[in-house]
This record gives C-alpha cells, sequence and structure tokens, in this order.
C-alpha cells in the first residue's frame, strides 16, 4: 500500500526525488511523436443528398426529399458524430422516416462492399439522414467531429472519388 495515499499509515511518505530535466533529444522525440498522431487520418464518413440515391427509391419520394442530406458510416463512428447536439431535428411523419431508412438500409446492404471500400472493413454500416439541416451544415459537423467526408454518392452507386474524376 502506498503510505502517501493512505490516511492511516504511520510515519511520513518517503521522500520524492526532483524529476529531472528532460534532455532536448527526449524533447525532439515526444514532439515528433505528436506530429506522428496529426497525421492519422479519423474515421470516414460517405456524404450525399437522398438524390444521389435515384434508381434505389421510389422516384416520387426521391423527388419529394432530393435535397434531404444522407450518410452511411462504420456504426462504432456513430458515437463520435454531434450532427444531432449541433442541430436538433423537427419531428417528421413516422411513414415518411420508415420509407427513407428503409432505403438507406437497402443501399447499405447492396452496396456493402463499394462502402467498406471508402469506409473500411466492418461488420455494420450505419447510416442517416437529417430531416432539416441543410448539406453543408452537415458537412461542417462531421468535419468537426473529426470525420474525413468522402463524397462518393453518384446516381445509386458508391464511386470513390478517384474514380468520379476519371468519368
Amino acid at each position: 500500500m502506498d503510505k502517501r495515499r493512505d490516511p492511516k499509515a504511520k510515519g511520513q511518505a518517503p521522500e520524492q526525488a526532483e524529476p529531472l530535466p528532460l534532455e532536448e533529444e527526449e524533447l525532439a522525440e515526444g514532439e515528433e511523436d505528436e506530429e506522428e498522431d496529426d497525421d492519422e487520418l479519423g474515421p470516414t464518413v460517405v456524404l450525399g443528398r437522398f438524390g444521389d440515391l435515384r434508381g434505389f427509391a421510389d422516384a416520387t419520394l426521391v423527388k419529394k426529399h432530393a435535397e434531404k442530406p444522407v450518410w452511411f458510416l462504420i456504426e462504432d463512428d456513430a458515437d463520435l458524430m454531434e450532427l444531432f447536439v449541433r442541430h436538433p431535428e423537427k419531428p417528421a411523419p413516422r411513414a415518411s422516416t420508415e420509407a427513407l431508412l428503409g432505403v438507406l438500409r437497402s443501399f447499405a446492404a447492396a452496396e456493402s462492399e463499394a462502402l467498406q471500400a471508402v469506409l473500411g472493413p466492418t461488420d455494420q454500416i450505419g447510416f442517416g439522414y437529417h430531416e432539416n439541416a441543410s448539406f453543408d451544415d452537415v458537412v461542417t459537423s462531421f468535419e468537426d467531429d473529426g470525420f474525413e467526408v468522402a463524397f462518393a454518392l453518384y446516381e445509386g452507386k458508391v464511386v470513390p472519388e478517384d474514380e468520379e474524376d476519371d468519368e
């Protein structure tokens, strides 16, 4: 038991030596470690608009909700997202919500391999949409949360950014 923490301990705590100043070389090594941490990428989110899923949903549904921001991410990374804290949603009709989430679920299942090529390997792809936040607000919110934003949805497919440039 550490006598310094036990108020019932008899006697004084052993004397502690003054910490030695760090050598310049040690400081330089620590600074390098910090720089390496900065180079690590955060989690990735595939971001688009519901209209980007055309061909995957009923045309009327796509037209009505075309501008709504949608996203796909690794489910474990969803806890890092604070979008709904920054931009609370207004209540939406249950039928509409279920229809939109059903399309996103189907898309995630059908495009699972392509999504994982962008997001990284996972057993669970999370997805969602925002009822009333603007696309730009959603992009900014994900970036503020440390996500790398990939704009990889195009006409009902996941198209990585480098392939999109080739077309």
